[in-house]
């Protein structure tokens, strides 16, 4: 028993995982031209010309391909900006316009009242200038009467 206690330590403490070596491999990569009949010297996918060729044909045009994604949704997105710049600017002209046309028809509005104010003016002079000839003798009368009453 004292000996299985420092046994399960050690064997918990250090994993023989740790003692293990990763596996050797010769496993590079090889480019080998073979014909038809002969014997494959490696394990591995065999690929005809045509298969290489798309194969780096492909590698070459995925830059580009990648380069042409981009610029595609570089300008599907300027276009998106460029569209809503447009109609914030139509919109900004649509309403100056309604407010010019608002003030415009105020301003014709103030001038219309303004002429008919001018052309019916309130000139009462000749009103107050009867009225005054009129207070003028009644009070004359009315002074009279009291002088010759109080005598």
């Amino acid at each position: 028993m004292k000996l299985i206690i420092p046994i399960l330590i050690a064997m918990l403490a250090f994993p023989a995982i740790l003692f293990a070596d990763t596996p050797a491999s010769d496993e590079t990569p090889k480019v080998t031209g073979i014909k038809k009949g002969e014997e494959a010297p490696y394990n591995g996918v065999l690929l005809n010309t045509s298969a290489a060729a798309k194969i780096f044909a492909d590698k070459d045009f995925s830059a580009q391909e990648c380069i042409m994604r981009i610029n595609f949704e570089v300008q599907k997105e300027y276009l998106r900006m460029q569209l809503l710049l447009d109609n914030t600017k139509l919109s900004l002209d649509t309403m100056d316009k309604k407010y010019t046309a608002i003030i415009d028809i105020k301003d014709n509005e103030i001038s219309r009242l303004s002429k008919v104010a001018l052309e019916n003016s309130n000139n009462y002079s000749t009103w107050w200038a009867v009225g005054g000839v009129i207070a003028g003798i009644a009070l004359t009368i009315a002074v009279v009467y009291a002088v010759e009453e109080v005598k």
